[in-house]
């Protein structure tokens, strides 16, 4: 395997949760991340994608801080972004422009879009969604931007069970090309694909 195909924690530190100088080196594949709540999953995923500076350690892909690489992380967040007024259209089309380098094609998009019952909301504003309607636009624009590392911040929750099942399909599509993360506490759904489980503990 091409050491440029890891992602590697090195005595990590963070400044919420149990992550305490934590080093492990996940290649492509779903890696779940588990523990109970306030552990630090949802902390170490904003890390690996640059949005809460550590308090010690590092974060590299293959030689190269991911600080320097941000292009290659994208993370679907739990939360839906405070935007209520924004179309869910326009918001995959702003986080795929990020991407330009491995975003997939309108074709691919339409596939996830089908695939999770997206297409009659495309041009709602996401405060007229429910919950699980934001959150897999959220999970679609994640999927079409594909770069190397891939985040996901509790995917399932609150999602119908088709789009569950649509979800995991595409992952499994990406097992050998990406690196996925899913910070989750629902391990059954993910056991057919899942190469390996980080479990952190319990905070302080």
């Amino acid at each position: 395997m091409n050491e440029a195909d890891l992602l590697r924690l090195h005595a990590l530190t963070l400044p919420f949760g149990s992550v305490k100088e934590l080093s492990c080196t996940f290649p492509p594949g779903v890696h779940l991340v588990v523990g109970p709540n306030g552990v630090g999953k949802t902390s170490l995923l904003r890390a690996i994608a640059g949005a809460l500076p550590s308090t010690g350690g590092t974060i590299q892909l293959g030689d190269t801080p991911l600080p320097k690489c941000s292009s290659r992380v994208v993370l679907a967040p739990g939360v839906p972004p405070a935007i209520p007024w924004l179309r869910a259209g326009l918001l995959i089309d702003f986080v795929l422009s990020l991407y330009p380098a491995s975003r997939r094609d309108q074709a691919y998009l339409a596939q996830v879009v089908r695939r999770l019952h997206l297409s009659e909301v495309m041009d709602a504003p996401l405060g007229n969604l429910s919950a699980g309607m934001a959150k897999k636009v959220l999970l679609a624009a994640t999927l079409v931007a594909a770069p190397t590392v891939m985040l996901f911040d509790e995917p399932i929750n609150e999602i119908d069970a088709d789009s569950c099942d649509a979800l995991i399909s595409l992952l499994a599509d990406y097992r050998s090309e990406r690196i996925i993360l899913v910070a989750t506490h629902h391990l059954t759904p993910f056991r057919d694909v899942v190469a390996s489980t980080l479990a952190l503990g319990r905070p302080a």
